[in-house]
């Protein structure tokens, strides 16, 4: 009876060294008899499989653990490149490369007017906050100024009829405000040039893109 319990101790130690590390036991030169080994080492020989079983298991989860950080990383790349395109966006569009939409106010001009009137309502709009400004429909941008051409008013080489109308998206009420001011633009211009002027406050309002090259001529980034 011993004999049989001590074959069939034997046999589960067997089995259970193969499932732990069978590869590792077939690679070997020369193949190792279990029946021919003492228990002492048997003993020894499990322990080394159960160590090396060890380090396998460390090792996978150090690799484990490398691809959830490359997975955060291309996550948070992927955010920081969302962040990017959206400020970039943010930026071509109150730069003027980009429509824009929005509430706001149209002023419309009527009548004798001169660039500088032009001038004067757009610098009165821009102080009181409008974030895109269109006359008619040619963007302002840091570059537009309207200007006395050849018997008429150009902005950007665009010739301007004798009704503008002058385009500002912004709060409503704070660029009405500003503009009907006491003692403001529009009261000097009303007692300086013979034209009528009038303000619509709207809800939806549409500011284009510009059709100018914006690149830089002289101005260089900071690195």
């Amino acid at each position: 009876m011993s004999g049989r319990i001590a074959q069939l101790s034997l046999f589960l130690v067997a089995v259970v060294i193969g499932t732990l590390l069978v590869a590792q036991l077939r690679s070997q030169a020369r193949p190792i008899e279990l029946s021919n080994l003492s228990a002492q080492e048997l003993s020894a020989l499990i322990e080394t499989l159960s160590a090396r079983n060890v380090e396998l298991g460390d090792a996978l989860a150090d690799l484990r653990e490398q691809i959830r950080s490359y997975e955060l990383a291309e996550v948070q790349g992927q955010s920081t490149l969302d962040l990017t395109r959206t400020e970039l966006e943010r930026i071509e569009a109150f730069g003027g490369l980009r429509e824009v939409l929005g509430q706001g106010v149209v002023v419309t001009i009527e009548g004798s007017f001169d660039a500088t009137a032009i001038n004067d309502v757009i610098y009165e709009l821009r102080g009181a906050g409008a974030e895109a400004i269109a006359v008619d429909d040619v963007r302002i941008t840091a570059r537009s100024v309207a200007a006395q051409g050849a018997g008429v008013i150009e902005i950007d080489g665009v010739a301007l009829g004798s009704t503008v109308e002058i385009s500002a998206i912004g709060s409503p009420e704070g660029l009405q405000s500003a503009l009907q001011r006491p003692g403001g633009i529009l009261t000097v211009l009303e007692q300086s040039i013979n034209a009528q002027f009038s303000i619509a406050p709207t809800t939806r309002l549409s500011v284009p893109a510009t059709e100018r090259d914006l690149t830089p001529r002289a101005a260089r980034p900071v690195e």
